[in-house]
């Protein structure tokens, strides 16, 4: 009888899971649909923000905590103690792609583009609609001569987000390089 019972609380247990894991994906699926409708800059901001905070949940703890940790070297500018955290975090986490994400700008700013632009796939290959991943991997294929490259990336952020301003803008300086490229 109380293997039984033990059975029926996991069960229930991972059902609540699966339930909150759903719910959260069905939040992020009606603020996209927001973001992709919104005219509005200042509305798309705030939908942005929204969405960033649901992605910055890791369901982990020791994740929560690792990343905590990596972003406050990462500000007092200890790349080494930051890059080490990032890398333990990545670990911790696989399937997070806000790991990948946050470890990318760190591997950007230290000039390992190309160790940036294989975050950026880990990140886009968890979460395809991730604006941030996009506008990064667009900064990087322009930083490497490549705005036609560029442009494709800012026009799929484009589609996700329309209204917001630094994807116009980013989209903006990847076609005048491309315009300016052509003969």
């Amino acid at each position: 009888m109380r293997l039984a019972n033990i059975l029926t609380l996991a069960f229930a247990l991972a059902l609540a899971g699966a339930n909150a894991l759903a719910d959260d994906l069905s939040e992020l699926d009606k603020l996209y649909a927001r973001l992709a409708h919104t005219r509005l800059s200042d509305e798309a901001q705030g939908i942005i923000g929204e969405i960033d905070a649901l992605h910055m949940q890791s369901g982990s703890d020791t994740a929560d905590l690792l990343m905590t940790r990596a972003r406050k070297a990462h500000q007092a500018a200890d790349l080494a103690l930051a890059r080490q955290l990032f890398d333990a975090l990545v670990d911790q986490a696989p399937e997070w792609s806000e790991g990948f994400g946050a470890r990318s700008g760190l591997r950007f700013e230290s000039g390992d583009l190309d160790g940036a632009m294989a975050d950026l796939a880990q990140t886009l290959k968890r979460e395809p609609r991730d604006i941030g991943a996009l506008v990064g991997l667009g900064s990087i294929l322009l930083e490497n001569g490549d705005p036609e490259g560029a442009l494709k990336v800012y026009d799929r952020a484009s589609a996700l987000a329309p209204a917001y301003e630094p994807v116009k803008q980013a989209r903006l300086r990847a076609q005048n390089q491309a315009w300016s490229r052509s003969p």
